[in-house]
């Protein structure tokens, strides 16, 4: 499955967000005429980075007859900003007056940079009553997603994993995987905000991109838990350059890494569980993490037995585990690391309850999976921030999702987030497909996966 975070009231992506520079000033005036001297323009600027475009340029001196034009500053590249004024001509002394400078260059475009704007939770929020969860009387299923094409062999009637939502800029994007081999052929799939689906990765015939739970970056990558490599892989938007980040522990691939989440300092959390293999390369199904601008993993949990979804608390203080015996809490230190001893989240309706994907909406509520019941449970911890050790107690169960599929994973999208979008596996046969992405309207708005 997916995630990611920033303040988790800012729940950003992998590495900074690029700054946004003061634009450059353009070159600056001509010099003035004057006689026989030839000025000399100012030099380029540079854009996105603050400094000052060109400098004046130099005129003749004034008391000759018709000096030579002064040459305005050079077109500054980058950075907005206003041309140069027109300089001045030099006085006549029984000569001619000189002819003024010319106009100084016109400033570029704007500096370059990702122009992506992680999304940040409005301050405030709280759970709404059990009632209002969720607003509308039913999911709907978005046609075409996935598409009935030669995916599966089978134009689209043959069983398929939906997998691994998450809504980047003004579209979502989930992975496709065949049921079989093991690992997988994947797909990346793009629904944008009319609800239209297009294939993202590969973008022509052939190719794979091994993905299975998926999240964003700071800088607006699509980073994934990646079967096919074995380890965690990014995508570039829109161009889809793949970059493998880290594939071995103990200079042994991973099994099949199934769901990540991301902290705001660019810390990779993710799960490793063997689903997607048939041939495990590593003694333990772990919870691996990998610090920021780094391809070094650090096992972090060793113990459960197939972990599934991973996601962080809003303020990144606590990390959400998932697994077939409920979902676990950690409390996550200041390193990254995290206190080995978990809390056990809402008991009653999760222990012992095959948990997938999950999701925070922007009142720090957790939205999980639950496999076999089809339905998703939404637990409430009465504040955004709660304290790690907090057990939360149940807000709600959304069980409006039509179709019978096996549910896998949650996230949050639409241009106000307030849709919940839901997938699920299986087939297209039928009256009702029981695989695809489904969408629910919400009262409050949530994290992008």
């Amino acid at each position: 499955m997916i995630k990611f975070v920033a303040s988790r009231t800012t729940r950003v992506f992998v590495g900074l967000i690029p700054l946004l520079l003061p634009a450059c000033a353009g070159g600056s005036s001509g010099g003035s005429g004057g006689s026989s001297g030839t000025g000399t323009g100012g030099s380029t600027g540079k854009g996105g980075t603050g400094q000052t475009g060109g400098t004046t340029g130099t005129g003749g001196s004034s008391t000759s007859s018709g000096g030579a034009t002064g040459t305005g500053g050079v077109t500054g590249t980058g950075g907005i900003s206003s041309g140069g004024t027109t300089g001045s001509g030099g006085s006549a002394s029984g000569g001619a007056t000189g002819t003024g400078g010319q106009v100084g260059g016109t400033g570029g475009a704007a500096g370059s940079g990702s122009g992506f704007v992680p999304y940040v939770c409005p301050s405030g929020m709280s759970s709404p009553a059990a009632s209002a969860i969720p607003a509308g009387s039913s999911a709907t299923r978005i046609a075409g997603a996935p598409p009935m094409d030669n995916f599966d062999t089978n134009q689209g009637n043959g069983f398929t994993n939906v997998e691994g939502p998450v809504w980047i800029g003004d579209a979502l994007y989930f992975s496709e995987m065949l049921g079989n081999p093991n690992p997988p052929p994947s797909r990346i799939l793009k629904i944008d905000s009319n609800d239209n689906v297009t294939q993202f990765y590969p973008s022509g015939s052939g190719g794979d991109s091994g993905s299975n739970g998926m999240a964003v970056d700071s800088a607006g990558n699509l980073v994934t838990a990646n079967h096919g490599v074995g380890g965690i892989v990014s995508f570039t938007l829109p161009g889809g350059v793949k970059t493998t980040i880290t594939d071995s522990f103990g200079s042994k691939r991973f099994n099949s890494p199934n769901d990540l989440t991301i902290r705001s300092d660019g810390t990779i959390y993710f799960t490793d569980p063997t689903f997607q293999t048939s041939s495990p390369t590593q003694p333990n199904t772990g919870v691996y993490m990998v610090p920021p601008n780094s391809s070094t993993a650090t096992e972090l949990i060793s113990t459960t037995q197939n972990p599934n979804g991973i996601t962080l608390s809003l303020d990144e203080k606590t990390l959400y585990v998932g697994s077939g015996s409920g979902v676990n809490a950690y409390a996550v230190n200041p390193d990254g690391s995290i206190v080995a001893t978990p809390t056990a989240i809402d008991g009653p309706n999760l222990n012992n309850n095959n948990t997938d994907g999950m999701a925070i909406d922007c009142a720090g509520d957790l939205f999980v999976v639950r496999v076999g019941t089809h339905d998703i449970d939404v637990v409430s911890f009465g504040s955004a921030h709660p304290s790690p050790t907090a057990a939360g107690t149940h807000l709600t169960t959304i069980m409006s999702i039509p179709g019978n599929g096996q549910l896998t994973n949650v996230a949050f999208g639409g241009t106000d987030h307030k849709t919940l979008y839901i997938t699920a596996q299986g087939t297209l046969g039928g009256s009702a497909p029981s695989k695809g992405v489904f969408k629910l309207p919400m009262p409050i708005p949530g994290m992008p996966y």
